[in-house]
């Protein structure tokens, strides 16, 4: 069978604390926000996290292994966006040279085209289900997801969520003005963020007042009180287990019983994440009522219809590549890379974002003159919290296409909404805006129809002809233009400047 394949003048003192530092309360990330409930209720002791909720597994639970992966057969796959062989082999137990060798495939590299047909060798058993919950476009903010009117379908419910206030980053939201935030934030759609809540508390279609506004997810933990910060530790940890299972770190699911289960391999990405949230929480027959046809699943499809009539394949095409992208600063200035690929957000998204801090002979949250502007042509579709969206094929959403994400961007000059830009104009100045930084820097990640871009993978950030790389742990690396490297460094711009001059 033939498969078709398709100084630098100005010294910087030491940057150390320069960098973005953890988020909301010990969680990691840039967001500083912490929402409380209006209005102010008191919450009981704040120094000791509450536990989560009791799993309801016996100590022996099991799972019903599913029918194909029978050790001896062979399994007629077919191709899911984001796969790759070397994905297939960790993900089905199997050396890559049998693939390569069954399919009559020349070389690991080539690249697997979606919904092609494979065969793989069947060598595991007892793997956990195989239901699928939702497709990858409606679990990532996708184009998929791009119209939806979150505050306005919110509202047609009826539900609690739509009396619902809380203040988050000192402004009184509505539920839904939350829910959105959120799924802007983390990049994770919002119609499965309802779904979830409406599976574990019915605030979406219920309209009675619920006894516990504290904890809506039924997560109970001190640091996470409140829509706001419930429905972010969700949608982080849906990313953990989406991004995971894209880039083959994550193969099984551990859970709060110590049992650990392999995850399907035929499995979706949507699916994983949503496995692996509850694999985080509950286990035994809360987990498999939740991952089932009666769980999250049956609340998407009471609420949006059946999510696999929806999808949006592939998110990320197999022939993509990045546009040609600029350095954020003026020309003839250098400013320091301080930090190599780290979160785009919070913990749970991908090694997606790089830090940069300007020229100064100070430390810590200054204000600058120095400007961050376009490395590219685009729209300006999000400016606020510190937070400028430039959407780079100009249709006006930062869910289509490429989009860049600059964050830490100072208030005072500003980008707005609607401005189109061109290469080299103003997007803003750095500050300590928009998260926890204890000095003056600029934090920026790339998305593509939604679904973040790691800065070190098959499409490296490439800024002005620097790459980006990966060091052996998150906020180390290197960038390098041919010859030339730097090295991420929280020191001088003789070791670690960057400019276009150089």
């Amino acid at each position: 069978m033939t498969l078709r394949r398709l100084y630098f003048p100005i010294l910087l003192l030491f940057l150390a604390l320069l960098a973005c530092t953890s988020g909301a309360l010990g969680d990691g990330g840039h967001i500083t926000p912490v929402g409380t409930i209006l209005p102010t209720e008191t919450f009981g002791p704040q120094d000791t996290p509450l536990p989560p909720p009791t799993p309801t597994a016996t100590p022996n639970w099991n799972f019903t292994p599913s029918a194909p992966l029978v050790p001896g057969e062979s399994l007629v796959y077919r191709v899911q966006s984001g796969d790759s062989l070397e994905l297939l082999a960790q993900r089905f137990n199997v050396p890559i040279e049998e693939l390569l060798r069954i399919n009559q495939i020349v070389s690991p590299a080539e690249s697997l085209v979606l919904d092609e047909i494979i065969f793989i060798p069947a060598r595991l058993e007892g793997t956990g289900p195989d239901f699928k919950i939702v497709p990858d476009s409606e679990m990532v903010y996708s184009p998929n997801v791009a119209g939806f009117d979150v505050a306005a379908f919110v509202n047609s419910q009826g539900g609690y969520l739509a009396r619902h206030r809380e203040s988050v980053r000192e402004r009184s939201l509505s539920g839904g003005e939350i829910v959105q935030l959120v799924a802007l934030d983390h990049s994770v759609s919002p119609r499965l963020l309802l779904a979830v809540l409406q599976y574990q508390s019915g605030w979406v279609t219920d309209p009675t007042s619920p006894e516990d506004k504290i904890f809506p997810l039924g997560y109970r933990n001190s640091s996470r009180q409140g829509l706001f910060q419930q429905l972010a530790w969700l949608a982080d940890t849906l990313n953990l287990g989406y991004y995971r299972w894209r880039d083959g770190s994550v193969t099984a699911l551990d859970f709060p019983d110590g049992r650990q289960q392999r995850i399907n391999p035929k499995l979706n990405a949507g699916t994983v994440a949503v496995q692996f949230l509850y694999s985080r929480w509950v286990g035994g027959p809360a987990w498999e009522q939740a991952v089932g046809a009666e769980g999250v699943y049956a609340s998407y499809k009471l609420l949006f219809g059946d999510p696999f009539e929806k999808t949006y394949e592939p998110l990320i095409p197999n022939d993509l590549t990045q546009p040609e992208l600029g350095l954020p600063f003026m020309p003839n200035r250098t400013w320091s890379y301080i930090s190599g690929p780290h979160a785009a957000w919070e913990p749970g998204s991908p090694w997606a974002a790089l830090d940069f801090a300007p020229p100064s002979s100070d430390v810590g949250c200054l204000p600058s003159l120095e400007w961050v502007v376009a490395p590219a042509p685009g729209v300006v579709v999000r400016s606020g919290d510190g937070v400028v969206v430039l959407d780079l094929d100009g249709d006006g959403r930062e869910q289509s296409g490429w989009a860049i994400m600059f964050l830490h961007i100072g208030n005072e000059g500003r980008a707005p909404v609607g401005r189109t830009l061109e290469a080299g104009d103003a997007i803003g100045h750095p500050s300590c805006e928009g998260g926890r930084s204890t000095g003056t820097h600029l934090h920026l990640a790339r998305k593509y129809n939604g679904e973040w871009i790691a800065a070190d993978g098959p499409l490296p950030f490439n800024l002005g002809g620097w790459a980006a790389h990966a060091g052996p742990r998150e906020y180390k690396g290197t960038m390098t233009k041919g010859n030339d490297t730097i090295v991420a460094c929280q020191c001088s711009a003789q070791e670690s400047g960057i400019s276009t001059s150089r």
